[in-house]
């Protein structure tokens, strides 16, 4: 992608990189090294540039950062707990804490993040902030549970899919969306624009992360792959084979079969008609938006999303 995805922003990340290295000494010192760990290797610190997207305009407040850093602590309290969950070694291109420490500590460290994020929330002045985002971490947390409890299950419906989906990873978007736009102090009709780019998004992005794990080079994910098959989860690619032929492609690839020959070309072209009709309803629910800075910094997303699942789409 040409412009890079926090261009424009770099202030505010800079703030926002500050922030989150200062909450270390809010936790005992065993656990400060974790803590370290966790914010070294950051990703894309994708929901909070949708809070700065969504709040786009001046220089970044106080309470935008704050906002902004609550809901990433949230998120990485999620990917702790889901590198436990799927016994993933790998993220970021670095060792999980379910590898160093052990899935007991990385637990409880998740849980501790989750605790902290809270505790962030219920210090701004309103408790809008606090509820917000104790509303995602539940639904995160449901969903996941909603997941953990569908593995195995061959015969899950997409329309079960969907919604662990947009518990699991669409909440949050949604709710990073929200703050950013709320603590910026935007009008209604903008809030609730961002808020439904937030969660399509949400959606399309988890459709995407789950066609990479099947998909993607290892070398090139930084991350442990494989592990929807591994842990059996059933996720839109196997959901639409079994609908298309019967279930002998979940079979297959529970073998170890290459994904491209496991699932049929038909299953894989309506996965990525589904990716790309959820980002083009993000796109659309930004018109109310228009007029504001925010489209200019929330619609990189969806472009840089398209051309990842270009990258991964098998050539026919």
């Amino acid at each position: 992608m040409s412009t890079p995805l926090h261009a424009g922003l770099e202030e505010h990340f800079s703030a926002l990189e500050k922030f989150l290295r200062d909450q270390e000494s809010a936790f005992e010192p065993e656990v400060r090294p974790m803590v370290r760990e966790a914010l070294a290797h950051p990703g894309k610190r994708l929901r909070p540039l949708l809070a700065f997207g969504s709040g786009a305009g001046g220089p970044p407040s106080a309470a935008l950062v704050r906002g902004a850093a609550i809901v990433e602590l949230v998120h990485l309290a999620t990917l702790v707990h889901d590198d436990v969950l799927d016994g993933a070694d790998r993220r970021h291109g670095a060792d999980t804490p379910n590898r160093t420490h052990g899935a007991h500590a990385a637990v409880l460290f998740g849980d501790a993040l989750f605790a902290h994020a809270l505790v962030l929330a219920a210090e701004h002045a309103t408790p809008e902030l606090c509820l917000i985002v104790a509303r995602a971490s539940r639904e995160v947390c449901s969903g996941e549970v909603c997941q953990t409890f569908s593995r195995g299950d061959d015969a899950l419906p997409v329309e079960a899919y969907r919604r662990h989906i947009r518990l699991k990873t669409a909440e949050l978007f949604e709710a990073a969306c929200r703050v950013g736009a709320l603590l910026a102090g935007r009008p209604k009709e903008h809030v609730e624009a961002c808020s439904a780019f937030g969660r399509h998004l949400g959606v399309a992005y988890q459709i995407y992360d789950d066609l990479a794990d099947l998909l993607q080079d290892e070398s090139k994910a930084g991350k442990t792959l494989g592990t929807d098959v591994a842990s059996g989860k059933l996720t839109l690619p196997m959901i639409l084979e079994r609908e298309l032929n019967g279930p002998d492609g979940i079979l297959r690839l529970r073998r170890g079969e290459d994904p491209r020959k496991a699932v049929s070309a038909a299953a894989w072209k309506e996965s990525f008609r589904a990716l790309d009709a959820e980002i083009a309803a993000a796109e659309l629910a930004l018109v109310p938006a228009e007029g504001s800075p925010s489209p200019f910094f929330l619609l990189r997303l969806t472009g840089f999303l398209r051309e990842a699942a270009a990258k991964l789409a098998p050539r026919a």
